[in-house]
């Protein structure tokens, strides 16, 4: 019943104009704030998959640490885990990587013939090719931000001379004397990112022969939960090992995308809240306007608990309607975006052209709780406040 002369009220031809327009630009302030929420965490929820894509295509589901020396047996413990798809064994560390005229600081992986199976780094190849050995020669692949320190442009004839501190006795006079080099063929050149940055791949046979360490780490790819396949390698190895997923890995970086997406929420939530105090006074006025029906109804036996619910639901239903209204907008432009890309991004160098979005049921939910919980409280502040004053 409350509804319904809530509906009537509300829809009323006798309400004079400016009420109306009062309503009319309410709905408008809750539907535009409401729409942005929608937008600003679609664009959120766009961003972090391209970032966990980017993780995902240069970082190893699963990396194991810790683990002495790589044995047959060892590797053939991981391989056979139930969900593991391919298994790279990899030695790295810090070095010198040098060429005729300069020279720079890089990290140094060297990787067995199965790195590849694991690093889909053929998508991100510039130059060359992801071969590391030709007979007994020894390749190396560098990311595009060394090849430009060191001034490498081409992969050919270009050659590095790698040092590293090896395994010797290092002298505080002479650290010269501890220090180990090797020369390869610079076979190809790769795409910089987030993760794949400042480093050189070279065969797992040349960094021993550099870093004098059998000390290696497993990449593992997998094609089950990487959290569930973790679980397993911690009940066939040994309890020392260390076992890090790609997400715990990158938990840091991942939990300040979190906390940025909520930060914009919380700014959008702050002007929705403000938006939404011109539901009192569009509230406020109806109740002035219908003064003559409320002593109707009282008249009839209505009491004033049951005339404030008729105008919290008046607020309730300009609220849902622009709330509604910003909801659908806020949906349409985020598909629309999905599906077209109509809005670039400004720069060329990105990995995407346009702004990535990604629609989840789960901020639409939390955005309708939200706006009717503020709804709610408004129209009942609003409600309480002038049906308590005049009746």
């Amino acid at each position: 019943m409350q509804w319904f002369f809530a509906l009537r009220y509300l829809f009323s031809r006798s309400s004079h104009s400016v009420i109306n327009i009062i309503a009319g630009v309410s709905l408008v302030s809750v539907a535009i704030p409401v729409a942005a929420m929608v937008i600003l965490l679609s664009v959120f929820n766009g961003f972090e998959v391209i970032v966990k894509d980017m993780y995902a295509q240069s970082d190893a589901d699963i990396e194991i640490y810790n683990i002495g020396e790589v044995t047959d047996s060892l590797r053939d413990i991981v391989v056979t885990t139930q969900g593991v798809a391919a298994v790279s064994v990899a030695l790295e560390g810090e070095a010198l990587a040098r060429t005729e005229s300069r020279q720079t600081a890089v990290m140094l992986r060297g990787v067995d013939d199965h790195y590849f199976e694991v690093f889909p780094a053929d998508l991100h190849t510039l130059q060359g090719s992801l071969t590391l050995t030709h007979g007994e020669i020894n390749k190396a692949l560098i990311t595009s931000d060394i090849s430009q320190l060191l001034g490498i442009y081409t992969t050919v004839a270009s050659r590095l001379t790698l040092h590293s501190i090896g395994g010797g006795d290092v002298g505080s006079l002479l650290p010269i004397m501890g220090m180990r080099q090797t020369k390869v063929h610079v076979g190809g050149i790769v795409r910089s990112n987030q993760q794949f940055k400042g480093q050189v791949i070279i065969p797992l046979r040349a960094a021993e022969q550099i870093f004098g360490s059998n000390k290696c780490k497993l990449f593992v790819r997998t094609d089950q939960s990487a959290e569930r396949v973790k679980a397993r390698l911690k009940q066939r190895l040994a309890e020392d090992v260390t076992i890090k997923t790609r997400n715990e890995k990158n938990s840091l970086f991942y939990q300040i995308m979190e906390y940025e997406k909520w930060a914009v929420f919380f700014v959008a939530l702050l002007v929705l809240l403000i938006a939404s105090l011109s539901i009192i006074g569009t509230v406020i006025m109806l109740i002035v306007e219908k003064r003559d029906q409320q002593l109707t109804l009282l008249s009839m036996g209505a009491d004033s608990r049951f005339i404030r619910g008729i105008f919290v639901r008046e607020g309730l239903l300009i609220s849902g309607i622009g709330g509604g209204v910003g909801l659908v907008l806020g949906i349409a432009v985020v598909l629309i975006q999905q599906w077209f890309g109509l809005i670039e991004l400004p720069s060329d160098g990105f990995v995407v052209q346009s702004y990535p979005v990604k629609l989840e049921i789960i901020d639409i939910i939390l955005i309708f709780t939200t706006f009717v919980a503020i709804a709610w409280t408004v129209s009942q502040v609003a409600a309480n406040t002038m049906i308590k004053r005049r009746l």
